[in-house]
């Protein structure tokens, strides 16, 4: 501060112009304190002294605003202030004016390229335009400038003498206040803990009361301003008493009021109180001074609105005294669990923290050694750069990514911590190369490596530590070579090429995104290209051998063989033939994903393609491939951003503190649909219906029984796969097109309809599953890929592509084709898939990879079936099989016609070995159980049963238990078009084909016939059509089929109105 007392206009002048060349850019203080001079003109006018004759002369503002410029800020403590401020503005919108006008004029602005901000001055005025400063004989003169300067000392004063404290607390005196022990800065004093909630609560009613923006400007930008508006708010509170009413521009809203100064009044209470005892008579200090308990009193609060408005989106008031409680050390680690906890509320509320101002807050402390302190830290970091990523370049600047690093090296950190600090460090280095430079420099690749040699357990934290040192590892040598060739000396390549097998698909994508961006950051000046292309083609070369059914792993291997094709092609001269060979099933590879069955892989194959079809053409064996020209579009080498590292990001947006285990990276959908159908009633529900059928005698379960007709729908074109959903009155109906529609059987109205492919490939495989909640629909067409739709049956918008893929890269050629056959295993949550190939493919879809087993026959596999623990697949030639992939053997069963069994000991199981599959096998006998081809194999589990026919219609039943029959000979003996049995009574349906006798029959398992429905129901009832699909109601003896007519109808047995009713 330079004090100019009684200054005449020359000394305001040089004042003002050397304060701005000194403060450059910063913001300068100007206080006019105009006590005993005349008040401000109604021209802009303020009055100066005059050094030739003992009188005041007046000083434009227009003058002051030129010598001071901009930033700045003034205080005027005068008699009628406000009239300052309004003359002052209106000055700065007449410089405007004249300075825009002049930019018009080009000559006479010839070189300028900015505009000025003549309107970014902040005023804080001690009255309005019309008032006279107030007086009081207890209280400083300049009352304005005691409370900007002072705030507690005068805060002291004005609070004893309104409330009359003197007459209230024996022994206290006005005198006692001049004794108030501590210092401003020392928080464990009474004066610096006054200072510490003056500055609290502050802080605190203006971010309740100010917008986002005005409360940056003004309390947090700068701390001049900050310091300023902070005692601004309580001189506003003071001088209102006295009916006068301060003015700042910007203008703020009335605080005087606030409920937040009680608690500062109670804190004035407190300590005055305890001021008679700490002073004797001859004011020598006796006693100590005991904290008012404020910070505390706040945590509890705050404590106690987590607890009870965690569905609400609006910050406690507290939020700035938990800020300020930071920098105690007594309550810095509760603040700290507090703090965690409210910003694990969602973005909103890291947001709300940021806009508060926690990022120097929680920078600050970085540099403290306490333990206890450390996965506050590290959690509270990872919740702000989830939010907020512009701020990496200061915590760089500050080497707080040395705290990271440090976190990731040490084997005590809880794996958690070390996922944190991974995602924190992975954001320091993402699209900022002084993060990238720094994290080398302080081997971050060295750690990262050394992380992924770690053998522990697979748990989910371990999973989503490997994932993020996979991205941290990505994003560390993006676009930045040297880090590359770090990578290498510390093995980082060859370890990741193993996590392209990890049983986490996300691993395996953020692996593949990491080697994607390892040979996109080239060789740089440390390598070679031939060294750098060398290493190129050995991760390629594995990354196309492995086929992944997770469409995020296939994104990022496209954008890999696009950086591939780039590297190769700039420098492809040295190139040696094993490179070259690399690089032409890179391409073919490219060329065979255009038509991958997950539109997004599908796209960006396409792109990259034309993106890089000028330089495939440069290769005469590759023309062939691109001989189409590629189609408009971006042909640019633009970067290619898959969305992974957003995506996985989206991860510590969730809340991570709410929950524990290893389901805590699921956390439930807030607006999800209840189905009526629990699983608890779905269980109650079939054991009703098990007692029912146990007390009914066989006799009656024999007899037969008439159908009747309950639902006609009229579907075009026919039908040929239907299903109900046992728990809601749905029906899904697949058909010759293409086409998946779902009908309400109570209304008979469509709900929805959409076409599962582009393409003509017939839907070969129809099965609904997750029917307990929300059912989901997976198919599998000609063109063996296999997809899994959700669609939305409550607000039936459109239909959710969950995910896509491939079942088979080939298929061989037979005479007798059966296309795509998909099994799902509901227990197990496994995929099976066979048709025509050699083998049948087994996903296990909680990891999303696959094992292959082969059947060692010629004939395609052209039906499956799951029991409990084995699956039941049955061929073209009539051949039935039983297999148990529970043995790692995989023991292997034959059902034949002459009620011999035979099991092997090994199975032909293709084990997968770094990426490459190897098969071992050995069989022996090969019967047969139909003479034609299998239509259809069924297990019933709860009988123990198979049911397996042929095109045919022979219908064996077969004994799980001795692998026999369970009757001597086959029933119905007539051309068959569909099977199914029931899932939970011994029932049958067969369509039986045979030309002029089309028919449903309804057996037991015994071979009587219960029923057959030739006909239709109605005076003119006509023949049935050939049935092309049959579905039976689990929860009733509905059955439900569709036929060539493109009619789709539901029949049930007579006698089953007891099972409607028995729930």
């Amino acid at each position: 501060y330079r004090l100019c007392p009684d200054p005449t206009s020359e000394d305001v002048k040089k004042l003002c112009v050397s304060l701005r060349k000194n403060a450059k850019e910063e913001r300068v203080l100007f206080h006019y304190n105009g006590h005993g001079v005349p008040r401000p003109t109604v021209n802009g006018e303020i009055w100066v002294f005059n050094k030739e004759f003992t009188q005041y002369i007046p000083l434009s503002l227009y003058e002051v605003q030129t010598w001071m410029g901009t930033p700045s800020i003034y205080v005027w403590e005068c008699s009628n202030a406000g009239l300052i401020v309004q003359s002052f503005l209106s000055f700065e919108s007449d410089r405007e004016a004249e300075f825009k006008k002049q930019m018009e004029d080009a000559e006479s602005v010839a070189g300028c390229t900015s505009v000025p901000n003549f309107k970014d001055s902040i005023h804080l005025a001690a009255c309005s335009a019309s008032e006279l400063l107030p007086q009081h004989p207890d209280l400083p003169v300049d009352l304005f400038t005691s409370c900007l300067t002072t705030p507690i000392k005068t805060a002291l004063y004005w609070y004893v003498t309104q409330k009359h404290s003197c007459q209230l607390i024996p022994g206290l005196t006005l005198d006692l206040l001049e004794k108030i022990p501590g210092q401003i800065s020392d928080r464990r004093t009474m004066m610096g803990e006054l200072n510490w909630i003056f500055t609290a609560i502050t802080d605190t009613i203006a971010w309740n009361l100010l917008d986002s923006d005005l409360f940056q400007k003004l309390f947090r930008q700068d701390l001049l301003v900050a310091s300023l508006f902070r005692n601004y708010l309580l001189a506003e509170r003071i001088i209102k008493s006295f009916d006068c009413a301060p003015v700042s521009h910007p203008p703020l809203p009335a605080t005087s009021e606030h409920p937040l100064w009680q608690s500062w009044d109670l804190a004035l209470d407190m300590c005055i109180s305890q001021l008679p005892r700490l002073f004797d008579g001859q004011g020598n200090q006796t006693g100590d001074f005991v904290s008012c308990g404020f910070f505390s009193q706040q945590i509890e609060i705050f404590e106690l609105w987590l607890k009870l408005n965690v569905s609400s989106e609006r910050a406690p008031e507290q939020l700035p005294v938990v800020l300020q409680v930071l920098l105690s050390q007594q309550h810095r680690l509760k603040a700290l669990e507090l703090l965690a906890k409210f910003i694990d509320l969602g973005a909103w509320a890291v947001s709300a923290a940021l806009s508060v101002g926690i990022f120097p807050y929680v920078l600050k402390l970085l540099s403290t050694q306490p333990k206890e302190l450390r996965p506050l830290l590290t959690f509270i970091w990872a919740k702000i750069l989830a939010v907020d990523r512009s701020c990496q370049a200061e915590l760089v600047k500050d080497s707080g990514h040395v705290y990271f690093i440090q976190m990731l090296s040490e084997s005590e950190v809880e794996p958690d911590q070390k996922v944190y600090s991974a995602f924190v460090l992975a954001s320091l280095v993402h699209s900022c190369p002084l993060g990238q430079r720094s994290a080398k420099q302080s081997h971050l690749i060295a750690a990262c490596s050394f992380l992924l040699t770690d053998e522990g357990s697979r748990d989910y934290a371990h999973t989503l530590l490997r994932k993020w040192v996979c991205i941290c590892l990505g994003l560390c040598w993006l676009k930045y070579p040297e880090a590359r060739w770090e990578g290498v000396r510390n093995n980082a390549h060859l370890l990741l090429k193993k996590l392209i097998v990890d049983p986490a698909a996300e691993v395996r994508a953020a692996a593949v995104f990491a080697l994607g961006t390892y040979i996109d950051a080239g060789h740089g000046k440390e390598g070679t290209f031939e060294q750098a292309i060398e290493i190129d083609s050995q991760i390629v070369s594995s990354l196309i051998k492995s086929y992944d059914c997770v469409f995020l792993v296939r994104k990022e291997l496209i954008v890999a063989l696009h950086s591939y094709i780039n590297r190769f092609c700039s420098e492809s001269a040295d190139c040696g033939k094993q490179t070259k060979i690399v690089f032409a099933k890179a391409v073919a590879t490219l060329f065979e994903m255009q038509s991958d069955p997950y539109p997004e892989c599908a796209a960006l194959a396409q792109r990259v393609l034309r993106m890089n079809h000028h330089l495939i053409n440069k290769f005469e064996n590759l023309k062939k491939m691109s001989e189409a020209p590629p189609a408009a579009g971006d042909t640019d080498d633009a970067d290619l951003d898959t969305g992974l590292v957003a995506w996985s990001s989206n991860y510590f947006l969730r809340p991570l503190l709410a929950s524990h285990g290893p389901d805590r990276h699921q956390p439930l959908p807030v607006n999800r649909h209840v189905d009526l159908y629990s699983s608890e009633k779905l269980d109650q529900h079939c054991k009703l219906l098990y007692n029912y059928k146990t007390r009914r005698t066989p006799s009656q379960w024999s007899q037969p029984a008439q159908m009747e007709e309950l639902l006609q729908i009229q579907h075009q074109p026919y039908p040929i796969h239907v299903k109900f959903n046992p728990n809601n009155e749905q029906i899904f109906v697949a058909d010759i097109q293409n086409n998946v529609t779902v009908y309400d059987s109570v209304n008979r109205t469509k709900l929805l309809s959409f076409s599962s492919s582009r393409k003509p490939a017939i839907i070969r495989s129809f099965k609904l599953i997750n029917t307990q909640h929300e059912p989901i629909i997976l198919t599998g067409s000609d063109d063996l890929a296999i997809k899994f739709f959700k669609p939305d049956l409550h607000n039936l918008k459109q239909t959710q592509l969950i995910t896509a893929f491939t079942a088979f890269n080939s298929v061989r050629e037979s005479t007798i084709e059966a296309g795509l056959i998909v099994e799902w295993d509901e227990a197990n949550e496994m995929l099976m898939c066979a048709g025509d190939t050699n083998y049948i493919r087994v996903w296990d879809m909680n990891k999303e990879l696959y094992k292959d087993y082969l059947t060692e026959l010629k004939s395609c596999v052209s039906s499956l079936s799951c029991g409990d623990s084995f699956t039941i697949a049955g061929f073209g030639n009539g051949c039935v099989k039983l297999f148990d992939f529970r043995s790692p053997s995989g023991a292997i069963g034959i059902v034949h016609s002459d009620s011999v069994s035979s099991f092997m000991a090994s199975t032909p199981v293709i084990h997968r070995t770094n990426s490459m599959y190897e098969s071992k096998y050995s069989y022996s006998n090969k019967l047969y159980a139909h003479n034609s081809f299998v239509l259809k194999t069924s297990v019933h589990v709860q009988e123990n049963t198979l049911v397996s026919s042929g095109v045919l219609g022979d219908i064996t039943v077969y004994d799980l238990r001795y692998m026999k029959k369970a009757i001597d000979k086959s029933f119905n003996n007539e051309k068959a078009s569909a099977l199914e049995c029931h899932p939970v009574n011994r029932l049958i349906a067969v369509a039986n084909s045979t030309k002029q006798n089309e028919s449903i029959k309804i057996y037991n398992f015994e071979g009587a016939e219960l029923s057959c429905i030739k006909h239709r129901e109605g005076f003119m009832g006509k023949r049935l059509s050939t049935v092309s699909c049959i579905d039976w109601n689990p929860n009733s003896n509905e059955i439900l089929f569709g036929s060539f007519d493109n009619l789709i109808s539901v029949f049930r047995r007579k006698d089953n109105q007891y099972l409607n009713n028995i729930y």
